[in-house]
């Protein structure tokens, strides 16, 4: 009998605790937290390209993705070594004249210098994913060949 009085006065302790705690909206700002800024990590490439993938489908030719293609500068993700090459997802959103890119998967890049457009089918797409190639030189060997 004795334990069981004292587990419930423990309870009545709690609950009374419980309600005497502040609470706080989801969005609701904290005056000290306002300063802290927590910035994602982002993944800064050189000689980018954004390669839209385009393919017919009833003879008209539609755009399927854009991915981003480049070499890797600084990681703060931690995911890639310099001077590997990134083969994005599809980009959800560009920004600042198309230097900073969020894709798909959630993975931001930012572009370190000026960045070109190609156009390339699927199945040239495909090679590119699998040689790891350049778009560019993708092109010139369609086109030479």
């Amino acid at each position: 009998m004795t334990s069981l009085e004292t587990s419930s006065i423990d309870l009545d302790v709690y609950i009374k605790e419980v309600s005497n705690m502040q609470q706080l909206d989801s969005n609701q700002v904290r005056a000290e937290y306002s300063d802290f800024q927590v910035d994602t990590l982002k993944t800064y490439l050189r000689e980018v390209t954004v390669v839209s993938v385009v393919d017919k489908v009833d003879g008209e030719l539609i755009e399927l993705a854009q991915v981003l293609h480049g070499f890797v500068e600084l990681d703060e993700t931690l995911r890639f070594s310099h001077d590997d090459v990134v083969i994005s997802s599809p980009i959800q959103i560009s920004s600042n004249h198309n230097t900073r890119f969020i894709t798909k998967s959630g993975s931001q890049y930012v572009s370190c210098d000026e960045v070109e457009c190609v156009t390339l089918s699927g199945q040239d797409w495909l090679k590119m994913r699998q040689t790891l190639m350049n778009p560019r030189d993708i092109l010139i060997m369609k086109y030479l060949s």
